[in-house]
């Protein structure tokens, strides 16, 4: 059996270089090897084991085969959660990987399982960056909601909140860009008293940075405007669209997606008072503004 883990190292180094150097097919076929000898010289709780179960998995995923990959993704994962004590880092990465790759391939309910595991491991390491949880944290709650749970998803949210406020501080942009996903799930809730509070918030936090993100600041009036836009307050609602819109005017690489929904949904305001021709003119001036 010494020979053979002897083997398995030498193989699993040179799998490394090919990985390194691209070379994906020869990689695979490599690993692919490297894994029938792991499953003859190691016991099967053995970390090597799992490790050659994850890097082929990681290869055929590379190569966009991703149900293939998964299976092995998976044995790799129940090894490692068999270790004990456990290994948080190990067991973080590999949960990670599962619930993205869950998630790409549309299967809802293993994604938030593998992400809950993932945010469970993660938040046992210091050095875990507040991002990568914030990241999931939003993903499941984006899952829940297309599947209806929306009571579910704020929990995600506000957990999501506490990490990066507990990290950044209250008055960080990043704490800002977290509010803004709450509040936006609140205005879709139609709960616009919440909403509006929490769109303020993240404007005023944005507003007070040096120097103010001129986008950040254009999508905080427009999202605050929506609120106001939807509970029939159309005076408020046009004056931070106009704001919005003269904001974006600025902004010299503005997403052409994110200025477009502040003129429609002002330009549908306007409409909705009557002022069509007014809403004709803006939507003219603002295809301009865009192909100039």
């Amino acid at each position: 059996m010494k020979g053979e883990e002897k083997l398995w190292t030498i193989l699993n180094d040179k799998l490394d270089t090919l990985r390194a150097t691209n070379r994906l097919p020869q990689a695979i076929r490599v690993a692919e090897t490297a894994l029938e000898i792991a499953k003859r010289a190691f016991s099967g709780t053995d970390l090597s084991l799992a490790t050659s179960f994850e890097k082929l998995g990681q290869l055929l995923d590379q190569k966009g085969d991703r149900a293939a990959a998964k299976g092995y993704l998976l044995k790799a994962h129940t090894i490692l959660e068999k270790v004990n004590p456990p290994d948080q880092r190990a067991i973080y990465r590999s949960a990670r990987r599962l619930a993205f790759l869950c998630d790409s391939l549309g299967q809802s309910e293993e994604a938030i399982n593998f992400y809950q595991k993932a945010i469970a491991a993660g938040a046992e390491i210091e050095d875990i960056h507040y991002s990568d949880l914030g990241t999931m944290l939003n993903n499941v709650a984006l899952i829940l909601r297309k599947s209806g749970r929306q009571k579910a998803a704020e929990p995600c949210y506000l957990r999501a909140l506490h990490i990066y406020e507990k990290q950044l501080g209250p008055d960080h942009a990043d704490v800002a860009s977290v509010l803004n996903n709450l509040a936006v799930f609140y205005t879709n809730e139609r709960r616009f008293t919440e909403a509006e509070k929490i769109h303020l918030r993240a404007l005023a936090i944005r507003e007070n940075l040096n120097p103010p993100p001129l986008a950040d600041i254009a999508q905080s009036k427009c999202n605050l405007a929506v609120v106001y836009h939807s509970r029939g307050d159309y005076a408020k609602a046009a004056e931070l669209y106009q704001a919005s819109l003269k904001m974006w005017e600025q902004v010299k690489d503005k997403p052409l997606k994110d200025y477009e929904i502040v003129v429609s949904n002002y330009a549908d305001l306007l409409r909705s008072l009557g002022q069509v021709r007014k809403a004709h003119q803006l939507e003219v001036r603002a295809r301009k503004k865009s192909s100039g």
